[in-house]
Formats: structure tokens, sequence, C-alpha cells
């Protein structure tokens, strides 16, 4: 497959929003690829919050983080597959120090990308480098209409730090997305939270179940929403996607991870979770690792990824999983295989 029409398979399945990243490549069998068509990637594990619900438990830095060099091999090899579309997060990306030269060796690639930041270090002397870059998107957390509701979640965090970043981003062209995670505490701002996106001028909202993973699954009796304040959540963003058409995109996922679960069973995505000390994950919310970028190639990794789906020990546990979705706060225990 030529690398104009992995890209345009992609833009047709990025509606999956940002909550699961890797549901951008579903609806294609990894074994039809030579290469992944998208890669998720945590640049590092350093972050100046403390968010109840973080799927990383991000932090502090890492032990045996990719080095700059380890990560720039890693942008070569996936030039050279000619992988189509990466986004980057952390931790908080930001705050890697070569963030904005490994940004310009993949693009400088032709490959997509995207960046997921919590916008607190986007000034107006970063906010123009990204927009130099040319990007997919930058997507912003934003979760709550007031600065009380997202720094109870964003335990450490500054709303305003936040809404300021959307505010140069758009001031200097970077097509900018807000993404809002809804637990019981902020749901109720739900509508807010939409309109104030469409003020700041991006160009789409994003939400949809919270993961039980990481510190959300730590913190699951607290944050986890009731049925009724879903179906109230899901009945406004419908209402939202009704009145923004054509203005602002707004966009739920409607599944939740294990709902991913059962499909990835069925049909694994042609994606890889790289982690920043270059271990490699089948999917986020399970514990398995198919490689180590600093030991093996991309490629030798892709093809232990195909094969991982297989492994009864993978199929029996995602079941377990999915029978028992508090296995999930077992994500982060990982398991090489």
């Amino acid at each position: 497959m030529t690398t104009e029409n992995k890209e345009k398979n992609i833009s047709r399945s990025t509606d999956s929003g940002p909550i699961e990243q890797s549901n951008v490549s579903q609806g294609f069998m990894c074994d039809e690829f030579s290469a992944p068509l998208f890669l998720p990637w945590q640049l590092n594990s350093a972050c100046n919050l403390a968010c109840l619900h973080c799927c990383e438990q991000a932090g502090a830095s890492m032990a045996n983080e990719m080095t700059r060099e380890e990560a720039f091999d890693f942008c070569r090899q996936a030039a050279e597959l000619d992988v189509p579309y990466m986004a980057i997060s952390g931790g908080e990306p930001m705050l890697c120090p070569h963030i904005f030269d490994v940004c310009d060796f993949i693009r400088d690639n032709n490959i997509s990308l995207k960046i997921e930041t919590n916008g607190e270090h986007i000034d107006e002397q970063a906010a123009k480098k990204l927009a130099k870059l040319n990007l997919r998107s930058v997507q912003v957390s934003l979760d709550g209409a007031t600065a009380a509701t997202h720094e109870k979640l964003r335990v450490g965090g500054n709303w305003e730090k936040a809404v300021t970043a959307c505010k140069l981003l758009v001031k200097y062209g970077v097509k900018t997305e807000i993404v809002f995670v809804p637990v019981k505490f902020n749901i109720h701002e739900t509508a807010a939270v939409v309109d104030l996106a469409y003020s700041l001028g991006v160009y789409g909202f994003y939400s949809g179940k919270t993961m039980r993973i990481g510190r959300a699954a730590q913190n699951w009796d607290s944050l986890c929403p009731s049925d009724e304040q879903y179906d109230q959540f899901y009945n406004v963003l419908k209402e939202k996607e009704s009145e923004y058409k054509g203005k602002m995109k707004v966009f739920c996922y409607p599944h939740d991870v294990i709902d991913e679960l059962k499909y990835r069973l069925k049909s694994p995505s042609a994606d890889l979770l790289v982690l920043p000390n270059g271990k490699v994950k089948l999917i986020n919310s399970l514990p398995f690792i198919c490689g180590d970028l600093k030991k093996q190639s991309l490629s030798q990794i892709w093809e232990n990824y195909k094969k991982a789906w297989k492994n009864p020990e993978v199929i029996e546990f995602t079941k377990d999983v999915i029978a028992t979705p508090n296995l999930l706060a077992q994500a982060n225990s990982w398991i090489e295989i």
C-alpha cells in the first residue's frame, strides 16, 4: 500500500477521537501491512501535573528513557518504513528538551504529526515554533469550564495557562483541538466546555468515556460517572454537535476501553504504542510488551506485534479483562512476550 493510500485510509478513520489514540487505525487488519499505519509515542514521562486520571501515571522521568540519539533512530526507522502518521504525548512532551528537533525530523520526512499536551508550556515563542511545523493538530487537555473544576482533576494544573495556550495556537494558525475527560465532578460542565472551545476558535472538541487505566483505575470509585451522568453527557454532546455543525467539530467516541478490547481481539489495528524507554506495547489497556527499540528494529517489533495478538496468553488475558474490568489496573505492570 502506498503512503498516499495509507494516509487516505487514516483520514477516513480519525473520527475515533483522541481518548484512545490507537483507534486511528481501527478497521484495518494489521496483517495487511508491512509497517504500522500509526505510531503513538510517549516521548517522555516527566510531567508538571499529577492528574487523577493519568493513564501513564506520569510525573518523574522514567528510568532509561530513550536518549536524543535513540529517539532520532526510531524516527528514522519510522520514515524508512513509510509510516504515515505519528502522535507525540508524554508525560508532558513540551518538557522534553529535544521535542522540536524530533518534530522537525518527523515533518521533514513527510510524516503527519499530532502533539498532545496540557498546554501549560506553550507560550508565544512555542506557539510560533509549533505553527512552523505544519502539524496535523495540537491537542490541549481542558477538563473543566472553570479553573476550580479543571484543577481538581489536573492536580497542580493551571486552567488559565491551558486556555491561553489554545488562544496562542489559534492566533498563529495551528489546527487546535480540545480534549475533555469526563469524571463525576466535571461532567456537568460538558456543555460549558464545548461552548468555551468554540469561543476560543479551536478546530474541534473531542471526548469519550474515561479509560480505567493507571491513576484512573486507582481512583475509579471517585472518578467514574454514573450511567445516568453518561446518558446526559452523550445527549449534551449530540445537541452541541448539531449546534456547532459546520463551525466546530464536536465528536464523542461512543465506546469504552472494554469495547475496544473486544474489537481488538477480532481485528487488531495497525499501530504500536511506544513508551519513553523504547519498550513497545500492544495497546495502552493491556500490560503486554512486544518489543524494545533499544534492542530490536521497528520492523522486527512490528512482526512481533502481529504475532502477539495470536498468542494464547494475550488472548486469554484480554478475555479475562473483558469479563473482569478491574484487571485494567494491571495495564502498567508490563509483561514481555
